[in-house]
């Protein structure tokens, strides 16, 4: 963002004004309301009123001028925060004091920008200037809803030429609003006299009057009219008057008048600009004097503007450069489009990609356009800056992309942001059929283009092979192109190898992924590519707790997350696998409300910018969710949903056996285990696929092949989840073996390795009496602080999820606790005894049992509840 300086810059004028004392003190008491409105038309003095009213006031004021191009709310929220900084608003403590970047996403955006300016200095004002060029919706309605519960150290400024559409009735009814109208700015005749004396004019008082009333008091009015009638002692007020000439004559005919023919061209010529600074003046020129033009046109002129208090950037009253450009198109119509060629130029050679884009636009220069989009405007692409680039692409004539391979590419990011990504290939070949016939050396900026949205359009419909190829002939090029070097080649490096470790991720080829991701992580940090690194860590992660490896992914989710919070990315795709890496450890951990949490940033992030990998994570998340909450049924929507609406290229072998899995846990939770597969290449290599199977053996009560399953461990990485899971398994399948010591011991490495890494999942999936009897006798093995409050919490846990899937069966609590001994030798009064009620008590809770579970023996009580998980 260049040109961030001039937006955050207080206009100022050259010559001294009017002393509007009154408005000063109108402003002064408008510091009590948290909003300001100051909406006239065009010309009555609110910028130059609200601007010496800011560099007089003895407390902070940021200030925004905004323009056409800022209808974006990612583009429109990041200048507003620029403005707080160049002002000295935002302190290191604060939350936008690290922000890189605006949220996309509209509900983390809003409360992440009210914590920072709830955080802001206590009186601070933020001035928004020209506020009537914004209206796109999602802007307004941004601006809307926080102007609903206004931050309370702020006091905001909204300068417009007409009322905006924001409903600030709620606030007006509270009287909260200052409203501040062409009826309070319109000048009075003692200040209308100041003005006309201003310009060396001594008006009578009938003509003053006659003036002040042609004016209606307009600040410019009486501008045009002091000018009109100063030094021209034959004309009078009549003669400035009526059908609006007088005003475009003023400007066309006065303000040039006296101009040399070199003062005269280049006042027309720089009207092209919203904005001009010497070196882009004598760009658009050929001169070497802009700076002198510049100040000397500020000095005696007030529709010339300096942005800033130094002389750098300066613009023209919007009335003056309306008439300077109409008279630009009246006498020279076929110089303009020159003139936005040599701007568009001097722009992209500034490092102005935007203004550059919006200059060659004007212009018709659909070639040029091209050739900036392909070589310098490709990492707009994934930046708040895209909407505004693609509205400008969008103005490229149909007929013109075919013309060359640049214009070719802009079409494939045409569809890249319309999310159209099976048609982006052909785009891509066909200008890659359009390279072929251009020299070599002008090749390199296109492929890279080429590639890199090639890549981006593969890993959105999930087409892995087809990302880990593009990856390595990239990663080729960059290493046999000498033109890429320095930062830019540790930058595109880093991000090549980010997209192949994904690839080979989702792929199931871990070690390479470990390999690509951890180079890619640090490259990314080399290269100060924070997003990058955010994503490359969040697969990182979930690779690891996919893996089972919960602490690592915690550490490592947890990192890329914070890191995303302090920059304002919890929203963006890049952040999205750290996310879903932290519902999947929370859901580990047994962490619930945690997991949910996770979840729904996660579910808002992926919205943003969905990919089909990361879709498949989310809804595989979900089922996995509602499986370890006793909900198969929402849990085979969740796996329906991961399998159906995939691009027919989507390739995610590693996921699709993940959802294999979930989908067996969800059948076995629903009582509905299928046949004891009889083989899978998997098993002997995934340790995670053969815990699946030896449940299903269980459910089959075919103890002796699921201990074989569970004893034959492959050697691999440590899946600790599934480690943990399989020794609990073998312990309870001991425990009923009545080998009651190899049991403890097993539940005992158990319970270690779940410690370590805080794994509570597999002991509440697999919660019955006989396990919480396990870990009971588990106590004096476990002498240490620690380990017993954990060994507690899984006990409590357990029971919690016993009751509550007693409560769904129509069991009530107390005859939950009596179910737990129906599988034991003891008698009703030796029961009665361990629960300290009664013996009838506890028959007639034996009886309600039995109905309940539609059975008449005791065993058979025990038979079934252990069928439906209740024991």
């Amino acid at each position: 963002m260049p040109l961030i300086s001039v937006k955050v810059a207080q206009p100022r004028i050259a010559r001294a004004g009017v002393d509007r004392q009154r408005l000063f003190e109108l402003l002064d008491s408008a510091m009590d309301t948290p909003v300001t409105l100051i909406s006239a038309g065009a010309g009555w003095g609110k910028t130059m009123l609200v601007s010496a009213w800011a560099r007089a006031a003895k407390f902070p004021v940021a200030w925004l001028s905004l323009d056409r191009h800022d209808n974006d709310p990612q583009l429109f929220w990041a200048y507003v925060v620029a403005a707080l900084r160049s002002a000295g608003l935002i302190d290191a403590g604060n939350p936008l004091a690290a922000m890189a970047a605006v949220p996309a996403c509209d509900r983390e955006r809003a409360r992440f920008l009210a914590a920072g300016l709830n955080e802001l200095p206590d009186p601070s004002v933020l001035v928004i200037d020209d506020f009537h060029e914004i209206d796109d919706p999602a802007v307004l309605a941004a601006m809307a809803e926080l102007l609903r519960n206004p931050p309370a150290p702020i006091r905001l400024f909204l300068i417009s030429r007409i009322r905006p559409a924001l409903n600030l009735q709620r606030l007006r009814s509270a009287d909260l609003v200052t409203d501040i109208r062409a009826t309070d700015l319109a000048f009075t005749e003692a200040e209308a006299a100041e003005l006309a004396r201003g310009h060396g004019l001594t008006l009578d008082p009938a003509a003053l009057t006659a003036l002040v009333e042609r004016t209606e008091g307009w600040a410019i009015g009486l501008h045009l009219g002091a000018g009109f009638l100063a030094g021209h002692p034959a004309r009078t007020i009549h003669d400035f008057a009526g059908d609006g000439r007088g005003v475009h004559d003023y400007f066309t005919d006065e303000v040039l008048a006296g101009r040399n023919r070199r003062q005269r061209r280049f006042l027309l010529h720089t009207s092209i600009c919203e904005r001009v600074c010497a070196g882009l003046a004598n760009a658009i020129t050929t001169g070497h004097d802009g700076q002198r033009l510049l100040e000397q046109i500020e000095h005696d002129n007030d529709f010339v503007i300096r942005l800033g208090d130094r002389p750098l950037w300066f613009r023209y009253h919007h009335l003056l450069r309306d008439a300077l450009g109409h008279r630009l198109h009246v006498e020279s119509p076929t110089v303009v489009a020159e003139l936005h060629r040599r701007a568009a130029r001097w722009h992209a050679d500034n490092n102005s990609v935007m203004e550059a884009i919006a200059h060659a636009v004007s212009a018709g220069d659909w070639t040029y356009i091209g050739k900036l989009v392909t070589g310098r405007a490709a990492p707009l692409i994934l930046s708040a800056h895209r909407p505004a680039m693609v509205r400008l692409l969008r103005q490229v004539p149909d007929e013109k992309f075919g013309t060359t391979a640049e214009l070719m590419i802009c079409a494939a990011v045409l569809l890249f942001h319309d999310g159209d990504f099976e048609a982006i290939p052909a785009r891509l070949e066909h200008a890659r059929r359009l390279l072929r016939r251009r020299p070599g050396d002008e090749h390199r900026a296109v492929e890279l283009m080429r590639l890199t949205l090639q890549l981006a359009a593969d890993r959105a419909v999930g087409d892995m092979p087809a990302v880990r190829a593009g990856c390595t002939e990239l990663l080729a090029l960059l290493a046999a192109d000498s033109a890429v070097a320095g930062a830019a080649a540790i930058q595109q490096r880093a991000i090549a190898l980010n997209n192949r470790g994904l690839a080979e991720l989702w792929s199931g080829d871990l070690d390479a992924a470990v390999r690509d991701l951890t180079a890619s992580a640090a490259a990314s940090r080399a290269a100060g590519l924070e997003l990058a690194e955010i994503n490359a860590d969040g697969h990182l992660a979930l690779l690891e707790v996919m893996s089972g490896s919960v602490a690592e992914a915690d550490r490592l989710a947890g990192a890329a997350r914070a890191l995303a919070a302090r920059r304002g990315w919890q929203k963006t795709v890049q952040s999205v696998a750290a996310h879903l890496a932290m519902v999947l450890v929370h859901l580990e951990r047994g962490e619930f409300t945690e997991a949910d949490d996770a979840l729904q940033t996660g579910r808002y992030a992926h919205d943003s910018e969905p990919e089909a990998a990361q879709r498949v994570v989310l809804l595989g998340a979900q089922a996995r969710l509602a499986v370890t909450r006793g909900e198969p049924a929402k849990a085979h929507m969740f796996l329906e949903a991961a399998r159906t609406g995939r691009s027919p290229r989507a390739r995610l072998p590693w996921l699709d056996r993940w959802l294999r899995i979930i989908e067996s846990e969800a059948d076995l939770a629903a009582g509905r285990p299928g046949p004891v597969p009889a083989g899978d290449p998997d098993v002997g290599t995934d340790l995670a696929q053969q815990v699946a199977h030896a449940r299903i053996a269980l459910a089959h009560r075919d103890l002796r092949r699921a201990g074989r399953l569970l004893a034959d461990r492959p050697a691999t990485r440590v899946h600790a989840a599934a480690t943990v899971e399989a020794d609990l398994l073998i312990a309870l399948i001991a425990d009923s073996r009545g080998h009651a010591g190899h049991a403890t011991d097993l539940l005992s490495d158990a319970l270690q390795l779940a410690g370590r890494e805080r794994i509570r999942r597999p002991f509440l999936v697999h919660a019955d009496g006989r396990l919480d009897d396990l870990l009971h006798r588990l106590r004096p093995v476990h002498p240490e602080e620690g380990q017993l409050a954990f060994l507690e919490e899984l006990r409590a846990g357990i029971r919690a999820t016993r009751k509550s899937s007693a409560a769904a069966e129509g069991l009530s609590e107390r005859e939950a606790d009596v179910l737990v001994f129906l599988p034991t030798m003891l008698t009703a009064a030796e029961i009665a005894g361990n629960l300290g009620i009664s013996v009838n008590t506890v028959k007639a809770h034996m009886r309600a049992i039995y109905r309940k579970l539609d059975v008449t023996r005791r065993g058979d009580a025990v038979a079934h509840a252990r069928d439906i998980g209740l024991l």
